[in-house]
């Protein structure tokens, strides 16, 4: 690819960033359903014309943006997991993680939870195929980090899909309804340690535990 061409795709990429940046601020601002193409246009200052060049619709752009975060909190959850010396060191990495990134971009993902219903069909069945897949690979680095703490002897014999889906149904309901509390006390990250106890060790007292194992 000659110099031009790699100049002429920057540009390209730059533009449609801008867009999604502007699109990303005017929807945590007013939400996704107050935001107009027009809106998001003016904003980016760019041309009408110019955003349907790079975005169909709306519904479109909403979806790439959902898709940016994915990949966004995907290569953050594998730095920090790949950083972790042990396999309960790499879940609770995990936890915090995601806790972590729904935190700092909660105005974003407000959209998401609040106005979820009032969404087309179209545009949901549209999110589950282009966005299922990203979430089945944390679903799947979940399975495999149990899988190998049960090799390893941290963990006990366990189905690693069950208590997989079980660890990110604990954190997808903790963040949904922190994000839905229009003034929430408390940090959603500070709830990091207590779900990876309740992971790890569930609610038996230590003493009805080794009752049930004797």
């Amino acid at each position: 690819m000659n110099p031009r061409t790699v100049r002429k795709t920057r540009e390209v990429e730059g533009r449609r960033q801008d867009i999604l940046v502007s699109a990303e601020s005017l929807f945590s601002k007013h939400g996704y359903f107050k935001t107009s193409m027009t809106d998001i246009a003016e904003a980016a200052e760019f041309a009408i014309g110019t955003v349907y060049h790079f975005f169909k619709s709306k519904e479109e752009m909403y979806i790439s943006l959902i898709e940016a975060k994915m990949e966004e909190y995907a290569k953050l959850v594998d730095l920090r997991v790949s950083a972790a010396p042990t396999a309960k060191a790499k879940i609770e990495a995990v936890i915090r993680t995601k806790l972590e990134y729904f935190e700092r971009n909660r105005e974003f993902f407000r959209i998401y939870v609040a106005e979820w219903a009032g969404f087309e069909w179209t545009v949901k069945s549209a999110f589950g195929e282009r966005c299922w897949k990203r979430y089945q690979a944390q679903l799947d680095l979940a399975s495999d980090l149990i899988r190998s703490g049960i090799k390893a002897g941290e963990f006990r014999a366990v189905e690693p899909t069950e208590a997989a889906y079980a660890l990110h149904g604990m954190m997808n309901s903790t963040i949904y309804l922190w994000i839905l509390n229009a003034k929430p006390t408390t940090s959603l990250v500070s709830k990091s340690e207590s779900l990876a106890s309740l992971f790890f060790h569930g609610v038996d007292q230590p003493s009805a535990r080794r009752r049930n194992s004797s």
